[in-house]
């Protein structure tokens, strides 16, 4: 934790930034490098200061707007990379601990703070605004160094500051670097630069930061006609992340990574990203990367900092004498701990939940995003989908609710959300958006209540669910439905026009209302619960007069339209609930269990499904082999989850994976009955033709293991649990967590 002296000089500096008088003189300032253009290098702030001995202890608590990498004597500090992750940059800046006492010395020692663009300077042409966005401007930082419980000195005019060897870094488009000019940059150095604050309140990190982790050698190159030394490396897997080269070689050669995750019949990257920010105006390369070398004998090493990529492939373009000794990509993505495991004899869904776990991953960079390499943006309706998934298998808690604190900076005052995070003016509020996607306002409060017993993030979000319904209402026809935003985004093609999105956002309104009116009687506000209750009922009355035709059938009949009433809980009309089911089941097999629906069907259908008593059909969609559906994806030997069932676009997204949740819930049976587990139901699904499925989760008690196996001819059951953890008789999800 930031301490609170630190936090207290922090928010002096926002509040004063601009203040000369001697009572402020020491409170610290936000201070950059000497530039403010955009494409400037890399700007390194410098403070020299001597110890008459090593402290106890030393912290320099710092406020970063931007990305940041702190060395002290030339050591860098922590593991983390890509810090602090992004808040909503014009209302919150994150402020970070370095605990640098081990690396201290007495006599003079030298902290240095190298920053990097991040999302606070998003200066390069994209769809989606950003080049416009309220706080775009130059890196820069606002702290204390405090030893012994003593603050040494402040970030001020009097640092340093000097260009490092990083030329060009953005977001999207990549990062360049001249090895040339190490150490040589360093003896150039002028004052930093007093700026104003952010304008926005800082607070300690509380996302879980990113880390290095799994490295990747190639499992092949080809060496392409086209240029003289041009290779292309294909490392086996779609992640996110970044390549570390070592080349040898003359100064002043270059090395150019240009990273893609499709090639095309030539073995050439296929560059559609680059196209498609070609289209908006931008001439910089997107996911590219390049390193001039300083011609050290014995070769160098390196690997960009302050960007990221999503790739399977990479392009090495060497212009110049040199020679690549070696190329590894690394796997980078929040630093999660494990909550979960699935363990199954099926090995078509074996690959389908590594498939999920690494699109989960390589999507969770900080914030949860839609796409490692084109956008890489927040999508809230992303994040909503996959929740579920992402709890059961990892401890992703943390990261959610910094995710909540941003969705919640960015609602108007009208209560409306954006649908991606970071929000622009340009992108956010005025397309995309909907009951659908805004549901993560919802999900995240309930989620973690559901998982870990907290009601803390409902309480944080308690005013902004309140200000969205009233949003909701004033949108909504008389009737109280509802129709705007995506819907079931990214059906099968073949289907369009797809379910109505009147359907699939009233239901989610239907929803957002049964759950407010829990936390209203919860936080002891009996009227406006009842309130609640009583509007979901009235979207309910008119959901089922729209679109209910009798005899089990809602709208087309749809796999979306038929799995909503009933993934809803109390939505379906009176009594009908296994006529819908029955009716689901019979469209699911005259459909050869082909996934006919996008995003939301993608999570509803398997679960109706299970929950009314087929299962098998369920677990029949998720691995067939047949376009549309999960398995075909398998063929491509990306390893992650796609954004169309025709493989047309992004090759690593994660909002169709919900199926792994559904197997620690359904196929392995833990049902939570109370919040953080306290109290759960075993009720597993025995699969056709599977011979074992078992699941381990980590509870706030411990670890519970279910599931059930086959062993000579008989089905054998398993259920451990923690001595805290009740196991009910309840042999329905009737009393579930699960609306």
């Amino acid at each position: 934790m930031v301490s609170q002296s630190g936090i207290m000089a922090i928010f002096a500096a926002l509040v004063c930034a601009a203040a000369t008088t001697a009572g402020a003189a020491a409170a610290p300032r936000w201070i950059s490098g000497g530039s403010a253009q955009p494409d400037s290098p890399a700007p390194v702030l410098l403070k020299e200061f001597v110890l008459d001995a090593k402290p106890a202890k030393a912290v320099f608590t710092v406020a970063v707007a931007g990305w940041c990498e702190v060395r002290v004597n030339g050591e860098k500090v922590g593991r983390d990379v890509l810090s602090p992750v992004t808040c909503q940059p014009d209302k919150r800046t994150s402020s970070l601990d370095f605990d640098v006492t081990g690396i201290l010395k007495s006599g003079t020692n030298t902290l240095e703070v190298l920053l990097g663009n991040g999302w606070q300077n998003t200066f390069t042409i994209d769809a989606w605004g950003f080049v416009n966005a309220p706080w775009i401007g130059a890196p820069k930082i606002c702290g204390e160094f405090v030893c012994d419980g003593r603050t040494l000195f402040v970030t001020d005019g009097g640092w340093l500051a000097y260009d490092s060897p990083i030329v060009f870094n953005a977001l999207r488009n990549g990062e360049w670097y001249d090895a040339r000019m190490e150490g040589l940059r360093a003896n150039e150095r002028h004052a930093s630069v007093e700026r104003y604050g952010t304008g926005g309140l800082v607070s300690p990190e509380d996302a879980v930061p990113c880390r290095e982790f799994e490295t990747l050698e190639p499992k092949s190159s080809v060496k392409m006609t086209y240029g003289p030394d041009i290779h292309v490396y294909d490392f086996g897997s779609n992640i996110a992340g970044w390549c570390e080269i070592e080349v040898e070689g003359e100064a002043g050669a270059k090395v150019k990574l240009d990273y893609d995750e499709k090639i095309n019949s030539r073995n050439s990257l296929l560059g559609e990203f680059k196209k498609h920010l070609e289209r908006n105006g931008e001439k910089r390369p997107i996911q590219h990367d390049e390193y001039i070398l300083a011609g050290r004998p014995g070769g160098e090493k390196w690997h960009p900092r302050f960007t990221y990529h999503g790739f399977r492939y990479v392009q090495v373009d060497i212009r110049g004498e040199a020679r690549l000794k070696s190329i590894k990509a690394r796997f980078v993505h929040s630093a999660f701990d494990r909550a979960g495991s699935l363990e199954t004899s099926d090995r078509t869904f074996a690959a389908l939940q590594s498939a999920t776990e690494r699109s989960y991953l390589s999507n969770f960079t900080g914030i949860p995003t839609d796409c490692p390499h084109r956008e890489k943006n927040g999508w809230t309706g992303d994040a909503q989908i996959a929740m579920e998934t992402g709890l059961w298998n990892f401890d992703a808690k943390d990261s959610y609710v910094h995710f909540l604190r941003m969705m919640l900076d960015a609602q108007r005052p009208n209560g409306a959300l954006p649908c991606i995070l970071p929000c622009t003016p340009k992108f956010g509020f005025a397309w995309g958006s909907g009951p659908a996607w805004d549901a993560v306002l919802f999900e995240i409060p309930w989620q973690i209540y559901r998982f870990y017993g907290d009601d803390a993030p409902a309480r944080e979000a308690y005013g902004a669910m309140k200000r969205y319904l009233e949003y909701m209402s004033a949108q909504a026809g008389e009737d109280g439905l509802c129709e705007y935003g995506l819907g079931d985004w990214c059906n099968w093609y073949k289907d369009n026009p797809g379910t109505p999105v009147r359907l699939t956002d009233s239901a989610y309104v239907y929803q957002f209302n049964r759950r407010l009116a829990f936390w209203a009687d919860r936080f002891g506000e009996k009227d406006f619960a009842a309130k609640c209750t009583a509007e979901a009922e009235r979207i309910r009355a008119a959901f089922n007069k729209a679109f209910y035709k009798g005899d089990g059938l809602y709208g087309e009949g749809r796999l979306t339209e038929l799995a909503a009433p009933l993934y809803f809980k109390g939505l379906c009309a009176d009594g009908e609930e296994e006529k819908v089911a029955k009716r689901l089941a019979g469209a699911v097999r005259a459909k050869n269990h082909c996934a006919h629906f996008g995003i939301l069907g993608a999570k509803w259908a398997p679960r109706v499904l299970a929950e009314y008593g087929y299962a098998d059909d369920a677990f029949k969609m998720f691995v067939q082999p047949k376009m549309p559906g999960w398995a075909h994806w398998l063929e491509s030997g990306h390893g992650t989850l796609h954004e169309a069932w025709d493989d047309v676009s992004s090759l690593n997204h994660i909002m169709f994976g919900d199926l792994s949740a559904w197997a620690y819930e359904y196929a392995a049976g833990i049902v939570p009955l109370e919040p953080g587990f306290r109290k759960i139901a075993f009720i597993p699904h025995v699969l056709e033709g599977v011979d074992s499925f078992i699941a381990t989760h980590k509870t706030p008690s411990g670890v519970i293991r279910a599931g059930w196996r086959r062993v000579d001819g008989k089905i054998e059951f398993i259920c451990e649990t923690p001595k805290d953890v009740e196991v009910s008789d309840e042999k329905t999800r009737s009393l579930a967590m699960s609306w």
